[in-house]
């Protein structure tokens, strides 16, 4: 063969593997007669390869939080498959704040540690990293009562980081937020979404919220919760919350979303 027939072959295309793998997913729940009640999510299918960042939106009920719970284990599904590619479980951060109201800042991040018998060294240290991560070494003497709710989740974003679990799930965590807030608190997420790189399923009701933080962004439909579309957000990284909302795209795709969850069979 010539020169001039030979082909450059194409470069191959490397994937991140999965870290999740969801297939069919159905979930039902029942009354105490064990007759079926309500149809909560039905045929949900997606992955998440490993150190990605994806947000689900979707209305209210449309079973965005109890995908979420079958994830962690906390919930058990219908039908269909669910595959965690980890060793650990996954790592959960609610809608609420859940730190311990009688134990320090420090000591509530240590506590996954402390349960799984981490010698003290170790704690010590993993605890003063976390702390620093997120922004509460200043605060580490201190209870939860003395901290805003911004400052709570940020406890609980540092303790769900403290026992290094490979997949962060988290649930509305800024919802109950104000608008300033969930601004500095998204910053501080991509930031420590940096220096991290967990894979991380991200649940909200706020299109540019999702939009601000993930790779992916996935619809849901009202319940039963099936999959609308899967969509790539086109930022790079890293990224400025602020600076992101002068780029038409941003606009333009926050319009996309809002135009599937308005349409009929839509979110």
């Amino acid at each position: 063969m010539t020169a001039a027939l030979q082909k450059t072959p194409k470069p191959k295309v490397v994937c991140a593997p999965p870290a999740i793998e969801v297939t069919t997913l159905t979930k039902a729940f029942y009354n105490s007669d064990a007759d079926r009640v309500t149809l909560a999510v039905s045929d949900f299918s997606f992955s998440v390869a490993r150190g990605e960042f994806v947000c689900i939106v979707g209305p209210s009920g449309c079973g965005k939080t109890t995908v979420l719970r079958i994830l962690a284990d906390l919930e058990s599904k219908l039908s269909g498959e669910v595959k965690l590619h980890t060793d650990d479980a996954p790592a959960m951060v609610f809608q609420e704040a859940s730190v311990l109201p009688w134990l320090t800042v420090a000591q509530n991040v240590a506590l996954p540690l402390k349960l799984k018998g981490t010698p003290q060294a170790q704690q010590k240290a993993r605890v003063e990293e976390m702390l620093a991560l997120t922004g509460l070494t200043s605060f580490a003497n201190a209870r939860p009562s003395q901290l805003s709710g911004g400052m709570r989740q940020r406890v609980s974003v540092a303790r769900a980081l403290a026992d290094d679990r490979d997949i962060l799930l988290m649930d509305e965590p800024f919802g109950a937020l104000d608008e300033q807030t969930r601004l500095v608190l998204q910053q501080e997420l991509l930031r420590i979404w940096e220096a991290t790189r967990k894979t991380v399923v991200f649940i909200t009701h706020s299109v540019d919220e999702a939009l601000t933080l993930a790779d992916r962004v996935l619809v849901m439909s009202p319940r039963p919760g099936t999959l609308v579309a899967d969509l790539k957000v086109p930022f790079e990284r890293p990224r400025d919350v602020v600076e992101m909302r002068r780029d038409k795209r941003f606009w333009d795709l926050t319009y996309e979303v809002w135009n599937l969850l308005a349409s009929p069979g839509g979110a």
